[in-house]
């Protein structure tokens, strides 16, 4: 801690250097209302910015409330240009000047026809800049685009953005990436709520049912795409999605939010905000919500399977609830100071996929606390997020998982400007300490030793080169406790305005992504399969923050022995002389004699009668339970692999391959965009990339390879041994079986052949034995009768991929919008010649589609009705996510439709609303173990005063 005591400090000196002495001067202030030029309705949220003439940045802004009115207070005497802007209004601009002391109201009303290519972003650069001059491809959703959607959760409103990828497998349960690699637990989009990074601590997960982002507080979410590593750190290499949102300021006032839909959901939100003295805002809001989840059918063969890797007695609990409760003070000293401190806490009852398998979130908590400073041109914040996992447990074992991670973040961040803004520097540095808390069970024996420590600092300059060409120049150095090396992620970028309404871009990035704390540290029981009263084969879910070895294997060729089987069971065989006696034994007690017995058909002995099927049986039952085959050994009959459930079969390797520790991986992206606006009412984006990627870590995977029995292997050793056995026999009973079964036609020679057949074709790619690694697998705690294989990670592949993300949004009539949007993406599969490795069995998926196609539109009539249609077609691919989530997903088109009247004619701030998600009620699945999703309709009642 003493290390943020002094950064703490830094901060407040940093603080004083920047306290202007124009506070101590008197001041004047801009107030007015923002409306509509055909209706004359209030613009709720509509920009109004502030800005003097050779004066760097922002001298004053404010967002108007739901009446539209605004106020910019604190604003130093002088002549301003006043901007006001609203998506889908022509931009005004106004000139006033203020006096001390002087209360100037200036009313603006914005006509309808415009596409506003000029809202103010912050996330691609960290700074106030506009969309057009943003060197990266990024989107932004306002307030009135979010509040029409009636969702669970305000991330479904992403859908429909280009470039994002959104895996529903929950009823509010989304995975979010940006251009593909996609995950079960999926944490590789970066993303922020107010600056603040809100996946769950420590695991690093994204989960956006409990982010306080909901509908009636967020202002607008701003959505960058590729990589962002050179300002936000190691780890930012896909892309950021950043939700603001709003202030008490700009938007006091109380709004109660009510909605209730199909799969008996129901949800509550509450926000209320309001100023004290003037200068004291405080905002309060709230968010309860319940349903029904999808539920996975027994009779679907994908869902049987989920279901299949559940425990001996556990049952799938449906029932969905959430909470969240959130709390904001800001103390606005000027209009450019202003301290901020807010808080929340979430908590979550729900299925949830993660990659050690299906986990019941119990009571799931998720608490954070986030101080921040804005002093003119530096900000820093200090924040800390919080877990505590409640009574959830993994469904493959019922075992509880504990997690009561911390992690510790403070930044500051300083502008720069010089010669009349045409070079800006930002200089910042933050620092990241992630506290994991398991108590033993999720990180295991790695639980004392897994705190992760990160330094980093950049730097980045916009120079402009000529009126139209702006160069972007960043670099950042991060340092992290568990690699001990310093990463350097550079960043450069051109921006070429061509006019006031088109501009052209390239630009490259190179970035770092770090490990997660599962990656690294994972160490929990992932499934375990009860092989009799006393004896189970675990699969262990293993971190490669160390890595793995195989020397032992290779210099004996054994492997543990898992069959349940007195004498044999955890012992240790050479593969090229695993003992007949307990496989023989093991076929006929798996119900071989019973299945004999019985008058059940069996493929290729149809001829056989009763008597002679009678008689195998008892040779069968007498051979095994007395241990007659002698010390026969299997010569040739064993694969070493892991199940492919795709291929319903077995992928065959040469052997267990090392793991090496885990390294950072590195993402080079060159891109090229374009984005304009056509013929005032078309706005058209297009843009197109190219990344490498190396050292990738990969999913969990299974990496201690079983030995699996071979069916023409096996028929041949065990029909030998038979034979063998026949031949030399004395045993009375055998002798007198053999001459029943020569009476009933079927000769000794023809027995062992059949007999052989039959066990071959029973044990067929049954896995008897557990390769070992050099590092212990299980724990001392569960290595009594036990025998034990692990998943973990590796970093593998040098890939090439390329994609384009392309837009177009249309401005019809005054009232009517249309949208559509494609992405492509090269490749969705990478094999290991494509990810340059010669271990056959490294694989990549992306997890994502390679097209995408979404379309849509919304109409607005001036009494108050609102119409909003969207379809998406999602290409079908390949997943593979863990050991459990291995498959295909086909393709889906879906068909939402929305619609909302305001009453603000006659009731002011009472708002109606429905959507109905997947109008076609199209049964269809978005990722591999999770349930197939349905129709969803859910209707909201909004009142504001």
């Amino acid at each position: 801690m003493k290390s943020l005591s002094r950064m703490a400090g830094i901060f407040l000196v940093l603080f004083g250097l920047t306290l202007p002495s124009s506070y101590a001067q008197q001041t004047g202030s801009v107030t007015g209302v923002v409306t509509d030029a055909t209706d004359g309705q209030a613009l709720g949220g509509a920009n109004v910015i502030l800005t003097r003439a050779g004066q760097a940045g922002l001298a004053g802004g404010a967002a108007a409330n739901i009446d539209g009115m605004y106020l910019i207070s604190n604003v130093q005497p002088g002549t301003y240009t006043v901007t006001v802007r609203f998506v889908g209004y022509n931009e005004a601009q106004f000139s006033v000047t203020v006096a001390a002391g002087q209360t100037v109201t200036l009313n603006a009303t914005l006509s309808q026809g415009g596409l506003d290519l000029n809202t103010i972003v912050i996330t691609a650069s960290r700074q106030a800049e506009k969309v057009l001059d943003a060197p990266a491809s990024i989107s932004v959703l306002d307030a009135r685009e979010i509040e029409q959607e009636v969702v669970p959760s305000t991330v479904s409103v992403l859908r429909n953005v280009t470039g994002v990828d959104v895996a529903q497998t929950g009823v509010d349960r989304n995975e979010v990436v940006l251009r593909g690699f996609n995950n079960a637990f999926s944490g590789s989009a970066y993303v922020l709520t107010d600056y603040r990074q809100a996946a769950v601590a420590s695991l690093g997960v994204n989960l956006h049912s409990i982010m306080p982002n909901m509908g009636i507080d967020v202002e607008r979410i701003e959505v960058v795409r590729g990589p962002g590593s050179a300002l936000y750190g190691a780890g930012v290499d896909e892309g950021v999605v950043h939700y603001i949102t709003k202030d008490p300021f700009s938007y006091p006032g109380t709004t109660i939010s009510l909605s209730g839909g199909e799969r008996s959901m129901l949800g509550a939100q509450f926000r209320h905000a309001g100023v004290l003295g003037g200068n004291l805002g405080y905002k309060v809001t709230g968010y309860y919500s319940q349903a029904k989840d999808w539920e996975y059918d027994p009779n679907n063969a994908q869902d049987a399977f989920q279901l299949g890797l559940d425990a001996d007695g556990l049952e799938r609990n449906y029932d969905f609830s959430k909470l969240n409760v959130n709390g904001m003070l800001q103390y606005r000293v000027q209009d450019n100071l202003s301290l901020t401190v807010n808080g929340g806490y979430s908590s979550l009852d729900a299925i949830v996929l993660s990659g050690i398998g299906t986990l019941q979130s119990k009571g799931f908590g998720y608490t954070y606390g986030q101080f921040r400073l804005q002093a003119d041109r530096f900000f820093a914040q200090f924040y800390v997020n919080k877990n505590d996992a409640g009574d959830s447990f993994v469904y493959g074992n019922g075992v509880p998982v504990v997690d009561k991670g911390v992690q510790y973040s403070a930044q500051a961040q300083y502008d720069l400007s010089f010669a009349d803004d045409r070079f800006r520097l930002i200089l910042g540095g933050d620092l990241e300490m992630t506290r994991p808390d398991t108590e033993g069970t999720i990180l295991g024996r790695n639980d004392a030793n897994d705190d992760i420590n990160e330094v980093g600092g950049y730097a980045q300059s916009t120079i402009e080169m000529t009126p139209k060409l702006d160069l972007t120049l960043a670099v950042r150095g991060d340092w992290s406790n568990v690699f001990d090396e310093f990463q350097v992620s550079p960043r450069a970028a051109l921006v070429y305005k061509v006019n006031t309404s088109n501009t052209v871009r390239a630009s490259y990035n190179k970035s770092f992504s770090s490990p997660g704390v599962n990656s690294l540290f994972l160490d929990i029981v992932g499934q375990v399969q009860q092989l009799d009263a006393d004896r189970r084969l675990i699969v262990m879910g293993r971190g490669s923050g160390q890595g793995y070895t195989f020397d032992t294997f290779r210099a004996t060729n054994s492997a543990q022995m898992f069959l349940p089987v007195t004498g044999f069971f955890g012992q240790n065989f050479n593969l090229q002389g695993m003992p007949l006696i307990p496989i023989y034994g093991a076929a006929a007690g798996g119900g071989l004699v019973a299945a004999l017995r019985s008058a059940a058909p069996i493929p290729g002995l149809e001829s056989l009668n009763s008597v002679q099927r009678g008689l195998l049986a008892d040779l069968l039952g007498y051979t095994a339970l007395n241990g007659l085959l002698g010390l026969g050994a299997i010569t040739d009959a064993t694969q070493l692999g892991i199940p492919d459930d795709s291929e319903q079969g077995f992928r065959e390797v040469n052997g267990p391959v090392d793991i090496a520790p885990l390294k950072q991986t590195t993402t080079q992206t060159i891109e090229v965009g374009y984005k304009g606006l056509i013929n005032g009412n078309i706005l058209f984006a297009v843009d197109g990339y190219w990344a490498n990627k190396k050292n990738f870590t990969g999913p969990l995977l299974v990496e201690s390879p079983f030995v699996y029995l071979d069916r023409a292997g096996l028929t041949g050793d065990v029909g030998a041994a038979l034979g063998a056995l026949f031949a030399t026999s004395t045993d009375a009973t055998v002798q007198a079986l053999l001459a029943g079964l020569q009476q009933a036609q079927l000769p000794a020679a023809n027995v062992a052949g059949i007999l052989g057949a039959l066990v071959g074709g029973a044990l067929e790619g049954t896995p008897i034995a557990a390769i070992q690694s050099d590092q212990q697998v299980l724990p001392d705690a569960l290595s009594q009768n036990a025998v034990g294989g692990f998943a973990a990670y590796r970093n593998f592949g040098n890939l090439d991929y390329w994609g384009v993300d392309a837009s177009l949004q249309i401005l019809a009539t005054d009232a009517l919008t249309l949208f559509g949007n494609i992405s492509i993406v090269s490749d969705d599969f990478f094999d290991n010649t494509e990810l340059d490795e010669e271990n056959v069995d490294l694989e990549l998926a992306l997890n994502a589609p390679t097209f995408k196609g979404k379309f849509g539109g919304s109409y607005r009539m001036p009494s108050g009705l609102s119409l909003n249609a969207s379809g998406r077609y999602t290409k079908g691919f390949p997943v593979r996510s863990g050991s459990d989530y291995i498959g295909n997903v086909e393709d889906y088109f879906l068909l939402d439709l929305g619609a909302g009247f305001d009453f603000g004619r006659t009731v002011q701030g009472l708002r109606v609303d429905f959507t109905i998600q997947n109008l076609l009620d199209n049964a269809h699945r978005e990722f591999v173990g999770a349930p197939l999703i349905g129709r969803m309709g859910i209707a909201r009642l909004t009142y504001t005063f």
